[in-house]
């Protein structure tokens, strides 16, 4: 290459489209409301580039209110005056003191934002799109093409997104809405299928209820952004810097936990609407991912529920639709009646036991007729009870509960029985096929953060 075509390749690299200076008044683009904010996280960034950060305002409105409840106690009867000066402490401390709390976590905010050269990726506009892929690859500034490599954990990022909460915790939400509807209205419920396939998801739901533990997964959509793949390699690439080239582009979705009690707002009214926000957080995992796990306490029982993660993410695209009921078959009662000839088989040796011919068979009829249970996690433990029920009073044995458990998740794990039967991708399959069914796996490109604001 000539030195000349290189002057001319570096002089029209993308570069990033010039922000006018925002006037001294405040202006529309100026204005920003907070839906979502993480005090500790930000005042822990903030404390280490600025040094120690001090609620002034919020330690003299408290000096302030105690003095005035002084001097009503002073001024009127005790008995009297303690009841009358406590509801007035109360209530205006505690409203007076989360006012102004959040009002300096807002001012901290817009400091920390203020400060330039911490964000990887922020949000901005380029100034003319690429003219074609060599020239897109000597973009240098990051926040219009971004590397996978260049994705290092700790970095902050920001982006523009469709918000929106995790499948996960959309069907969580859901099955705690329509059953508390079923339970009300349950004539509303009553046609096909679709009070029974509550009642089976009611256990899932509370096992996801117990792992979330007050945390909320968001998987919120880039506005501007999409990932391309150029010789190999991953980017995170502005769009309009693609905008008349001819890549295969691909939605680059952001994803993260936050905690209930940071939102300012209705969950409601941010997490169900798919609204356009602002989002900045601080990459959690390096680079892009194809998958993420919503429910991080999950991950803690992968050795005693090897495939848990892979349902409880499944569980998230199950429909629960109301439609008419269809002729099903259940191939998890093959599975069930598997797992129940394993679980016989260790309990005999387990308790140094034999069967007899007509004892097998037998059992092997109660067998035939429990392979129905499998329809639901309770009716699933119905059925190891009932089989263990009936071999303590064919043999005379007992084993511990602990190693009876051990025994069923042997059983399970061996014939492919799921945990959660409502979670299994073959968990209940028409036998007339759906309108429309999709085949082709989606791709999926996710930055793992960790959120710490949200706002537009």
């Amino acid at each position: 290459m000539s030195l000349r075509d290189r002057w001319r390749r570096w002089r029209n690299r993308p570069k990033r489209k010039k922000v006018a200076e925002s006037r001294p008044e405040p202006t529309k683009e100026d204005l920003r409301e907070f839906v979502y904010l993480d005090e500790v996280s930000l005042r822990s960034l903030l404390s280490s580039l600025r040094g120690d950060l001090r609620d002034g305002l919020s330690e003299q409105t408290a000096d302030e209110i105690q003095v005035e409840a002084a001097t009503n106690l002073e001024a009127t009867n005790a008995l009297v005056g303690t009841a009358g000066v406590s509801s007035r402490f109360q209530t205006t401390n505690s409203s007076t003191i989360q006012t102004s709390r959040k009002a300096t976590v807002q001012s901290w905010f817009r400091d920390f934002r203020a400060i330039k050269g911490l964000r990887l990726i922020e949000v901005a506009e380029a100034q003319s799109p690429a003219a074609d892929l060599d020239a897109l690859l000597t973009t240098t500034d990051k926040s219009l093409l971004a590397a996978d490599e260049d994705l290092r954990r700790g970095e902050l990022v920001e982006f523009r997104v469709r918000l929106s909460a995790d499948p996960v915790y959309r069907l969580s939400t859901m099955v705690t809405e329509f059953t508390g509807m079923a339970d009300d209205f349950p004539d509303m419920f009553a046609a096909g299928n679709a009070h029974e396939t509550l009642k089976q998801v009611q256990p899932v739901n509370k096992i996801l209820e117990r792992l979330l533990a007050g945390l909320i997964p968001i998987r919120a959509t880039a506005v501007d952004y999409s990932v391309i793949t150029v010789k190999g390699n991953k980017y995170v690439v502005h769009d309009d810097l693609i905008r008349d080239l001819k890549v295969k582009r691909e939605p680059l979705q952001i994803v993260g936990l936050t905690e209930h009690l940071a939102y300012w707002k209705d969950l409601r009214r941010v997490l169900f609407s798919d609204a356009e926000f602002t989002l900045i957080g601080r990459v959690s995992r390096p680079g892009l991912h194809s998958s993420w796990t919503p429910v991080k306490l999950a991950d803690m029982f992968q050795e005693l529920v090897p495939d848990l993660v892979g349902q409880i993410n499944a569980a998230g695209r199950i429909p629960l639709s109301a439609a008419e009921p269809v002729t099903t078959e259940n191939p998890n009662s093959a599975k069930l009646s598997k797992a129940l000839e394993l679980y016989v088989e260790a309990f005999l040796v387990a308790t140094d036991k034999t069967l007899t011919e007509s004892e097998q068979s037998a059992l092997a009829r109660e067998i035939t007729t429990l392979s129905n249970r499998s329809g639901s996690a309770s009716d699933q433990r119905s059925a190891f009870a009932m089989t263990n029920g009936r071999l303590q009073e064919i043999t005379g044995a007992k084993v511990k509960s602990k190693r009876d458990l051990e025994l069923r998740e042997q059983a399970r794990t061996a014939s492919g029985l799921p945990l959660f039967p409502m979670m299994g991708s073959n968990a209940l399959v028409p036998t007339a096929p759906p309108t429309t069914i999709s085949t082709d796996a989606e791709v999926e490109y996710l930055i793992d953060t960790e959120i710490i604001a949200i706002y537009w």
